[in-house]
């Protein structure tokens, strides 16, 4: 059994992102960058309590802002899983690839993606209502689900569940441990972001534009380190090695 380095997985996952950087950008800016400007500038403003409202009020707004913003929520979470297939299949397929390619074999995969979605979000939920210990490590267990269907063109989303299962046994607390606090970090910088950008401007304003651009460039760039994190769990358990990457 492999026994997973974090260290040697980080320094993994910044050498896939400098690799081939342009065309991966060009995907994160396709996949990332562009729906996270849609949403900001089409999507429904955010709902603003008054400061005289009650805990009841509060609650009240805070489902209808939910409701509203969920079909938005939903599309950019959506395509931004479809940038991160298309760029692990960049980095992961073992005969070399293209854009091109890797695009088409996003768009097949739509199905299996879907459905993997949904089971993973069930699966996450009912982990949740166990507590969020438990809810941690089954992430880390299905951690390489994705980078699986970019490398074996996996049709079967139980099939690339359960080999994620399989490739972390063993590693799971420390491959949950590596991705958790990655995303910890990354949800911590970007609200540090937002409510830096948040000052720039109201909705409609030439300010609010520029701090939705910044906003968005934020989420593309973690977002394809994201990518990055997850293939590099991938290729360290699958030993596959450093330079296995598309040419």
């Amino acid at each position: 059994m492999t026994k997973f380095d974090m260290g040697a997985a980080w320094d993994d996952a910044t050498m896939l992102v400098r690799a081939h950087l342009p065309l991966t950008g060009v995907l994160a800016g396709l996949f990332f960058f562009l729906p996270g400007m849609m949403m900001a500038l089409l999507g429904p403003a955010p709902l603003s309590p008054p400061g005289n409202v009650t805990p009841e009020q509060l609650n009240a707004m805070l489902i209808a802002d939910l409701k509203q913003q969920f079909p938005w929520l939903l599309a950019v979470t959506m395509a931004s899983t479809l940038g991160s297939l298309a760029i692990l299949r960049l980095w992961l397929a073992r005969a070399g690839t293209s854009v091109g390619e890797a695009l088409l074999f996003t768009l097949a995969m739509i199905p299996t993606m879907i459905a993997m979605f949904v089971v993973q979000s069930l699966l996450m939920g009912i982990a949740f209502l166990l507590l969020i210990v438990p809810a941690i490590y089954l992430f880390g267990r299905l951690a390489a689900a994705y980078p699986l269907l970019a490398d074996r063109n996996i049709k079967n989303p139980f099939a690339a569940l359960m080999g994620s299962w399989q490739l972390t046994s063993g590693n799971g607390w420390r491959v949950a441990f590596f991705v958790f606090l990655f995303l910890i970090v990354l949800i911590v910088i970007s609200l540090i972001v937002q409510q830096v950008t948040g000052i720039f401007g109201v909705r409609g304003s030439i300010g609010y534009l520029i701090g939705s651009v910044i906003n968005s460039a934020v989420s593309a760039g973690f977002g394809l380190l994201n990518t990055a994190v997850l293939a590099s769990v991938y290729r360290q358990l699958a030993a596959r090695g450093a330079g296995d990457i598309f040419q």
